[in-house]
Order: C-alpha cells, then sequence, then structure tokens
C-alpha cells in the first residue's frame, strides 16, 4: 500500500509541476525581435529573390533568424489585432510583416510608399515571406 501512496504522489507532483510550467509559459510576456541582435540586414527584392529562386537554400540560411529588412510600404493593414505591414518586392509576393508593436505606433512611423526598416524573425514562405514580432527602425 505504501508503494501505491508513494507513486501517487509523485504522479501529482509532476502534475502540478507541469500545470505551473504551462501557466507560466502563456503568461510569459510577448517578446518583440527589437532586443535581439540582427543576423542579416538585406533589401525586400533581395529576400523574395531568394525564396523565389530556391525555398530550401533560403529557408536554410533565413528561416528563424533575426532579419532587418528595407523596402517600400506597400500597405498596412489589420489582422485581427496585430497591425501587418506589406513591404513591396517588384515581384508577384511581398515581405508580410506582422508587427509587435501597438497599431498607433506603426500608423504613426509607416505610411504607404514610404521607405522603411523592419526589424523581426524570419517565419518561412507562403506566397509572401513572413517575418513575425516585427519592429521599425
Amino acid at each position: 500500500m505504501k508503494k501505491r501512496q508513494v507513486i501517487l504522489s509523485v504522479a501529482m507532483l509532476c502534475l502540478l509541476l507541469a500545470v505551473a510550467w504551462g501557466f507560466y509559459q502563456y503568461n510569459k510576456p510577448h517578446t518583440s525581435a527589437g532586443g535581439k541582435s540582427t543576423d542579416a540586414v538585406l533589401p525586400a527584392d533581395s529576400l523574395y529573390a531568394a525564396y523565389q529562386a530556391n525555398e530550401t537554400a533560403a529557408g536554410k540560411l533565413y528561416m528563424n533568424k533575426i532579419l532587418e529588412v528595407t523596402g517600400f510600404v506597400k500597405d498596412i493593414t489589420m489582422s485581427d489585432k496585430t497591425p501587418v505591414i506589406l513591404l513591396a518586392t517588384g515581384f508577384n509576393g511581398d515581405i508580410n510583416c506582422s508587427m509587435a508593436l501597438d497599431s498607433n505606433t506603426v500608423f504613426t512611423k509607416a505610411h504607404k510608399l514610404s521607405k522603411i526598416a523592419v526589424k523581426g524573425k524570419c517565419s518561412g514562405y507562403l506566397m509572401d515571406v513572413n517575418l513575425v514580432d516585427c519592429v521599425i527602425k
């Protein structure tokens, strides 16, 4: 009987620790790419061209890396409550930048057709190259 109580106590402790860790991760503040070191600086058209030419090779170079991308603002929209800036590339796709900033800051700093630099984490390519947790440099 004692062995069963010990196993049950250990199991309950593990479950309690798992719930506490999950709660901590869920409530952890969201961070932006602004405070992280930049892995590469490049223009929007070069980044898109790299993915369009060879998605696998570009993914190895840029995926999950912090990139600083410069380009002209094609559009500024909202996706749910997240501001999104599209940087024009001159190709059929764009650089899709999901911002970590609030919408007032984004709309104050970026205007259509203005040239800006955006720093964010590359999350891949799906018709557009996607950057997440972006800030305007």
